[in-house]
């Protein structure tokens, strides 16, 4: 994550606070960077650890703190399955397509061209996209070949 990146996010956490009367408390801010240095999905148990050595943060504050950052559109919310919710920073003007397994609950982001030119030359009206996020469910390749040795076995 770029330097302006990570700045852009201050500013636009710093409005959204002004904006809703809310404290800028530094421990608010330490929970900012540790996001967004971060290069792939985290939960709010790694931004911890991350903190750790630095600032004592409470889980409670790290959550609450997310859900302020979901407000004003920093941060992602992924459940890719019932188990774990992971979070991404929010890069603006950027697509993500994820494949998740309904077995073995796995998941992959992917990249397919057709598909981003085809969602953006959709228009919608009285709405802009900013960005979004597309999931495919279905059956993994190590999940189905699992499944068809089970049958080979049956028969």
């Amino acid at each position: 994550m770029s330097e302006s990146e990570k700045t852009l996010a201050k500013q636009r956490f710093t409005e959204f606070l002004e904006a809703k009367k809310l404290r800028k408390t530094p421990e608010r801010y330490k929970i900012l960077d540790a996001v967004y240095s971060q290069s792939t999905f985290f939960d709010a148990e790694t931004i911890k650890k991350n903190l750790q050595g630095e600032f004592r943060v409470s889980l409670a504050t790290i959550y609450n703190t997310f859900d302020l950052f979901l407000h004003c559109n920093l941060i992602i919310r992924h459940t890719f399955d019932l188990r774990e919710i992971k979070y991404e920073k929010t890069p603006l003007g950027s697509s993500h397509y994820y494949r998740i397994c309904m077995q073995c609950n796995s998941y992959k982001e992917f990249t397919d061209l057709k598909l981003k030119k085809s969602i953006s030359l959709r228009e919608f009206s009285a709405f802009k996209t900013q960005h979004h996020s597309l999931y495919f469910y279905g059956i993994c390749k190590k999940c189905e070949q699992k499944n068809k040795k089970k049958l080979r076995v049956k028969s």
